[in-house]
């Protein structure tokens, strides 16, 4: 029996960030110290979009990232209605969260108006920008399209709702395989019915495009893009962009021709990158001998570290052996309330006496393998309860330990500062 990828899976890494307004889905591949290339994708789909391309675009030495807007593919829902500057001020959050500094952005259609906002926001952070396809309507289109493009659909008990969807996928796209257009349909479901959130707010925004004209700007498309049609208006309004229109490819030649789309965009990230990063500088290095394993002992070579260990399963009342999720609790916990210092001294706060509580919990995963997850408790009677949150936010960036795990292991904050 054959089967065919929809690409909701795929290969690349996949994992949540936990933010304010709740968890974040993205894809990573690549090369974690090349660099960092965030994509942005369209409404109402997801990053599902450019799972055929992520290894192809890692293979270039990039640190690919596709994120799933909020409200879209598998990222909660914002709270309300958001305009683009709150979908690009997300944007920046969730760039902190995976710990990138500058970035190279490619936004499609809504992500492409996401994408400049972000960027006029904090020029200072992107390196590059690629528009593969960004809708720069007249005022008089933005109205006409608010009227009534996105209408939404009435789940039926029949499914007969699920034929609008289908029908209106096959209409704005009427060449792709009916693999694409399924995984299409699916993604409108996970949205719901009121699929046009995003575009309300691109309809209602007016792109400062005059504040993102010096930054080096690749156009994109395929040939057969929906919005091939703006060529005349969008290489107007940016002069000195080079326009690759990839022969035959649609909204979807990520997936389509992935090769040739990643060899376009990484060729104009790479000539725009940042000098490399400074390779990695040891400060210090803490070394344990432990025998035994989980019953065993641990010695560190100072002598400072001589302790019992002790399966969790088999501790008895006065037994004062630890084990190794204690241990990296305690590890995590003073690192970050000491990378906290150093949010404090960045924002030039005081946040007064702090608690760190860590809490690690072991876990097993499908397939007969384990894994931890953490949890971090940081509790400052004295401090505003938002200036704490902001500490935490970038302490999570600073600390060690957080950057050490990000992306692999599930991690909660929670701020208990003063109302």
């Amino acid at each position: 029996m054959t089967t065919h990828a929809t690409h909701m899976r795929g290969s690349s890494h996949r994992a949540y960030l936990e933010l304010p307004w709740g968890q974040v889905h993205h894809r990573r591949a690549g090369d974690p110290d090349g660099p960092a290339l965030v994509i942005v994708h369209q409404s109402p789909l997801s990053s599902a979009t450019y799972e055929p391309a992520m290894a192809a675009l890692g293979a270039h030495g990039l640190n690919v990232v596709a994120i799933d807007i909020p409200g879209f593919g598998m990222s909660d829902a914002t709270p309300e209605q958001w305009s683009i500057p709150d979908y690009a001020g997300a944007l920046w959050e969730i760039v902190d969260a995976l710990g990138l500094q500058k970035v190279h952005l490619l936004g499609q259609h809504t992500g492409a108006i996401i994408s400049a906002e972000a960027t006029r926001q904090k020029r200072d952070r992107v390196l590059s920008l690629i528009f593969q396809g960004i809708p720069l309507y007249s005022d008089e289109e933005r109205v006409k399209k608010a009227e009534g493009y996105a209408p939404g659909y009435t789940p039926a008990i029949d499914g007969s709702h699920l034929k609008v969807i289908w029908d209106r996928v096959r209409w704005l796209y009427p060449t792709i395989s009916a693999e694409s257009a399924s995984r299409q349909v699916a993604e409108y479901l996970s949205v719901g019915p009121d699929y046009g959130v995003a575009y309300r707010a691109v309809f209602a925004h007016k792109p400062d495009i005059a504040a993102v004209a010096d930054v080096p700007t690749l156009l994109l498309h395929g040939s057969e893009d929906v919005l091939d049609r703006m060529n005349d208006v969008v290489t107007a309004a940016f002069p000195h962009a080079p326009l690759v229109r990839i022969p035959g490819g649609t909204d979807f030649v990520a997936e389509e021709q992935p090769e040739v789309f990643a060899d376009s965009v990484a060729a104009h990230v790479l000539a725009h990158a940042a000098a490399p990063k400074p390779k990695f500088t040891p400060v210090y290095t803490a070394t344990v001998e432990v025998t035994g394993g989980r019953a065993g002992r641990a010695r560190s070579t100072t002598g400072a570290l001589d302790v019992k260990l002790t399966r969790p399963a088999e501790r008895t009342e006065g037994n004062t052996g630890t084990d190794p999720e204690e241990l990296f609790a305690a590890g995590y916990a003073a690192c970050f309330a000491s990378a906290l210092g150093v949010a404090e001294r960045r924002k030039r706060v005081t946040a007064g006496p702090v608690t760190v509580t860590a809490s690690v919990t072991l876990g097993t995963r499908p397939g007969g393998t384990y894994g931890i997850a953490a949890r971090l408790v940081v509790s400052a009677p004295e401090c505003p309860q938002e200036v704490l949150e902001e500490l935490v936010a970038i302490t999570h960036t600073v600390c060690p330990y957080s950057n050490a795990v990000r992306g692999n292991i599930a991690v909660i904050t929670e701020a208990n500062g003063t109302s």
